[in-house]
């Protein structure tokens, strides 16, 4: 760590000899812990000032999570979701394309310089800052930096109270776009604060920073979510993160659907009230009618009503290409099309690459969804839903070992979710290792009389140790539990594959009402 005697700016980056700013020589260690909190500045060359050769072509930005400088850790994700609002109110200018969410957050707590984050994102311009929170009292520094030479175009800083953000945000995203000279079509309006009150909005970032963890962090998600509610009923963002919690609980096996699908529709319903034209809540109304109500075509419109709203929104995206698109409607090629979307938006992420993998599985496009899998541990090791992805591909391609070594790893983090066993169970049966395979399977029965397991886990792992009378009869518990896995994955799955030749299965699969494929479901998992 490094920083500059004259301006005092933070270098993480040991190699640099002089500041990028003014040129004097950098010194070792951080200054006082004021400045390096502040990141204060001089005045810099505003971007009239700029060679236009800095600003030529189409502006583009990556928003960075802000460093948190507070004592508190709990402040990180306050200074994580004000980076995120800053992207989506950029998100919104038509002439300015924002590197999405989860592909600038990939660069958090790593030491890259600014020239290599632009050249990553394939952006021109980085907004990066910090936040120092005491009570009710703000310290926001913001600066936008030229990605290929590191030099200014813009800084401020701010000093206001907790119930200025909403300014302060409005004054941050009109600076930048001041100094990208992005051209606007009419005014760019000042944000209406989602909510006015402040204990509700850190509740609503932190619950959104969860979610996106997944695993475990749902249930803490929803939690916030809750509380925010609470605080403000009319509060449309958390009324849908609500919904968004509710839905993820239930499809990935956390919670039985009855408990949580009703309440994930009533958050949904109760967000679009509050505002028609906000995307997350279209996303999650589309979600939770698609898999708890099964009304195919509302969750369509729903979906492409979100994107509408917002076409660069990476979870309306992903589960309108994967869920909808390809494991509903098997309507391939456009799936396809949403997928290379979603990559395009967020490259960097491992959720997208997750997506991907699990799309060309479901095709039987196996390279590629080994190479989208492996991308996704690699951007995120603690993934276990990317190791998942990796693992299943991995065993479609007859890798047994090594999908059996990935497999494990995502066992391990997940808590031995039942996602990951089901996998583990099928590796060691096309292993040729009948015992593990049933050792596995007898643990998932045992865990199934003190707690839920969901029942389409259940029965691909009866199917992989070729208990086909067992497979049927957790099918059927999916169909009567609406399990909503089972919904999503009943044509698709791999796993499913040896129960697509009973009849047994397809009478079970014939009541979800499914869209027809024109193809008999008979056929497996499409190759295309």
């Amino acid at each position: 760590m490094k920083h500059c005697p004259t301006c005092n700016r933070v270098e993480s980056d040991d190699a640099l000899a002089f500041c990028r700013v003014d040129g004097a020589r950098l010194l070792s260690g951080a200054a006082d812990a004021e400045s390096s909190a502040t990141l204060t500045l001089p005045s810099l060359s505003r971007s009239g000032d700029l060679p236009t050769s800095q600003l030529a072509g189409k502006p583009s930005i990556a928003v960075l999570p802000f460093v948190n400088m507070s004592a508190d850790a709990e402040n990180e994700y306050f200074c994580d979701g004000l980076a995120e609002e800053l992207l989506n109110a950029l998100a919104k200018i038509d002439d300015l394309k924002v590197a999405a969410r989860t592909s600038s957050f990939s660069f958090k707590g790593k030491n890259r310089n600014v020239s290599e984050i632009g050249t990553g994102l394939n952006v021109k311009s980085i907004l990066e800052g910090s936040v120092r929170k005491s009570g009710n009292r703000l310290r926001i520094t913001a600066q936008l930096v030229n990605a290929a030479d590191g030099y200014h175009l813009w800084s401020e800083r701010y000093d206001r109270e907790m119930k200025d953000i909403f300014d302060v945000q409005d004054e941050i995203t009109l600076a930048v776009v001041g100094a990208l000279k992005v051209k606007l079509f009419g005014n760019l309006a000042p944000v209406e604060p989602p909510t006015q009150h402040t204990g509700a909005y850190e509740l609503y970032l932190k619950g959104r920073a969860l979610l996106y963890q997944r695993g475990l962090s749902i249930g803490k998600a929803i939690d916030c979510f809750k509380q925010a509610v609470e605080l403000d009923p009319d509060y449309a963002q958390a009324w849908a993160g609500l919904a968004d919690g509710y839905t993820t609980s239930g499809y990935s096996g956390y919670q039985r659907a009855v408990e949580v699908m009703p309440q994930a529709l009533e958050a949904a319903r109760r967000s679009l009230a509050l505002d028609p034209d906000l995307a997350e809540a279209h996303n999650a109304f589309a979600c939770a009618t698609m898999l708890w109500e099964m009304d195919f075509d509302l969750s369509d419109r729903e979906f492409k009503r979100a994107l509408e709203l917002n076409p660069g929104y990476p979870q309306a995206v992903a589960w309108y290409g994967l869920f909808q698109l390809q494991w509903i409607s098997g309507r391939d090629e456009e799936a396809r099309a949403q997928m290379f979307r979603l990559v395009d938006i967020d490259p960097l992420s491992a959720y997208a690459n997750v997506i991907f993998s699990f799309a060309c599985l479901s095709s039987d496009r196996i390279a590629e969804a080994i190479e989208h899998g492996r991308r996704g541990a690699e951007f995120d090791p603690k993934s276990y839903l990317a190791l998942w992805s990796w693992s299943a591909a991995l065993l479609r391609n007859g890798q047994y070992e090594e999908a059996a070594e990935v497999v494990e790893r995502a066992v391990a983090i997940s808590a031995r979710h039942s996602w990951a066993l089901t996998t583990l169970a099928a590796i060691y049966s096309a292993w040729g290792k009948p015992d593990q395979a049933r050792a596995v399977f007898r643990e998932m029965e045992a865990r199934n009389t003190r707690e839920y397991i969901q029942p389409a886990m259940l029965t691909g792992a009866a199917a992989a140790v070729g208990d086909m009378d067992r497979a049927i009869a957790f099918a059927q518990q999916a169909l009567d539990d609406k399990d909503p896995l089972f919904v999503l994955l009943a044509r698709t799955w791999p796993d499913y594959e040896k129960l697509r030749a009973d009849s047994r299965f397809l009478n079970i699969v014939s009541q979800l009402r499914l869209p027809d494929w024109h193809q008999p479901l008979s056929a497996g998992v499409r190759s295309s």
